[in-house]
C-alpha cells in the first residue's frame, strides 16, 4: 500500500469515528433532553396538584367523637329451681338510670374502602333514680303470686367496649351502605342498698338505704354483624341509621351479703347464651369541614335462649337449677360532636 492509500484510509476511518461519536452524542443529548423534559412536567404536574388536598385527606382519615349519653337499662331474670319447672319461682328486676360519657375513634368511611371504629364507655348507675325488686313466687296449678317482694336502692357502673371492623359501597349521591363485622363486651356492676318488704300490701323496712346488702355483677361477651347506610339530606344535615345483630355470652356472680346460709365467694352463678337486636340512628349537623355536632338515639334488647344457675351453700353443697329467662332492654339518647383529625 502506498502513501496515498495510507493517507485516504486513515482519513476515511477518522471521518467515521467522528461521525459515530457525532451520533451517540446526539442520541444520549436527545434522550437527556426528553428525561428532563418528562421529570419537569411530572414536577410542575405535582405542584400544581393540591398537595394540601392529600395531606388532609390523610390527616382528616380520623374521626374523633367524645359524646355523653342518658341511658335507662330494664334488667331481669328469672329462676326455676327444678329443672322440669314451667314456672318461675325467683325473680329480680333492676331499672337503672344511668350516665354514660364516652370517645369513639373511627376511620372515614369511603366507597369500595375498609373502615375501622372503636369505641369506648363508663357509665355511672344514678342511686337516686334506680331500683331494684327481689321476687319470690309461690306458684300452684291455679295461680301464681308473690309471697315476698322487697325494693332496693340501685348504684354501681357499666363500661362498655366496642371494636369493628367495616366495608362500604356507594349507594347513589354519595350515600354510602356499610357492612361491619364487631364484638362488644360489658362489665356490668350493680350495688344494692337497703330492703322494703312490699308484699301482701307492706311497706316494712327491713333493712336501712345507706346498708350495701347485694352485689350483682355480670359481663356480656357478644360478637355481632350490622349494616349502616350514610344519607345525606343536604349540605348540611345527614343522618345514618344502623341495626345491628347480636349473639351473646353471659356470666353473672351474686352476693348475698345478709344471707348467712349462703358463701360469699359467690352466693351463686349464672350462666346464659342468647340473641340480641340493637337499632340506632344519627342525626347529623354539619358545623364546618372538620366539625360535625351529632345526636345519636338507640336501643337494644338481648334475651337468652338458654341458661343455668348454680347456688353456693355454707354447708358446700351447690343447688342447680335452670334460669328461667334473662333479658336486658337498654334505651339511650347522646348528644356529641365529631371532629375529623
Amino acid at each position: 500500500m502506498n502513501m496515498t492509500e495510507i493517507f485516504l484510509t486513515s482519513k476515511f476511518n477518522n471521518r467515521m469515528l467522528y461521525g459515530y461519536k457525532n451520533i451517540n452524542i446526539n442520541h444520549i443529548i436527545k434522550k437527556a433532553i426528553l428525561t428532563l423534559t418528562t421529570l419537569i412536567v411530572s414536577n410542575t404536574a405535582l405542584a400544581a396538584s393540591p398537595v394540601k388536598t392529600v395531606e388532609t385527606e390523610q390527616t382528616r382519615n380520623f374521626i374523633v367523637t367524645p359524646s355523653v349519653a342518658y341511658r335507662y337499662d330494664v334488667f331481669k331474670w328469672s329462676t326455676s329451681f327444678y329443672p322440669l319447672s314451667q314456672k318461675k319461682e325467683s325473680e329480680l328486676i333492676w331499672k337503672n338510670h344511668i350516665v354514660q360519657p364516652s370517645i369513639k375513634i373511627e376511620t372515614e368511611p369511603k366507597a369500595n374502602g375498609v373502615t375501622l371504629l372503636g369505641e369506648g364507655k363508663y357509665g355511672y348507675i344514678l342511686k337516686s333514680l334506680s331500683n331494684s325488686w327481689d321476687l319470690d313466687w309461690f306458684n300452684t296449678k291455679e295461680k301464681s303470686e308473690p309471697y315476698s317482694k322487697t325494693q332496693s336502692a340501685v348504684k354501681g357502673n357499666i363500661l362498655d367496649l366496642s371494636g369493628a371492623i367495616g366495608y362500604s359501597i356507594n349507594l347513589f349521591s354519595n350515600n354510602l351502605l356499610t357492612f361491619y363485622l364487631g364484638y362488644d363486651y360489658t362489665d356490668y356492676r350493680i350495688k344494692d342498698y337497703g330492703c322494703r318488704q312490699l308484699a301482701y300490701n307492706q311497706n316494712r323496712l327491713l333493712y336501712p338505704f345507706n346498708q350495701l346488702i347485694e352485689k350483682y355483677n355480670f359481663k356480656t361477651k357478644s360478637p355481632w354483624l350490622g349494616l349502616s347506610v350514610n344519607a345525606l339530606l343536604n349540605d348540611k344535615f345527614s343522618i345514618i341509621p344502623t341495626i345491628k345483630f347480636y349473639s351473646f355470652k353471659y356470666t353473672g356472680k351474686g352476693y348475698w351479703l345478709q344471707r348467712n346460709d349462703l358463701q360469699q365467694n359467690p352466693s351463686f352463678k349464672d350462666t346464659a347464651r342468647g340473641r340480641g337486636l340493637g337499632f340506632d340512628v344519627d342525626f347529623i349537623y354539619k358545623y364546618s369541614d372538620n366539625l360535625d355536632f351529632k345526636v345519636n338515639l338507640a336501643t337494644k334488647k338481648f334475651k337468652m335462649k338458654n341458661g343455668q344457675f348454680k347456688t353456693f351453700y355454707n354447708t358446700k353443697n351447690i343447688g342447680v337449677g335452670k334460669l328461667y329467662d334473662l333479658s336486658l332492654l337498654s334505651s339511650s339518647i347522646s348528644a356529641g360532636f365529631k371532629y375529623q383529625l
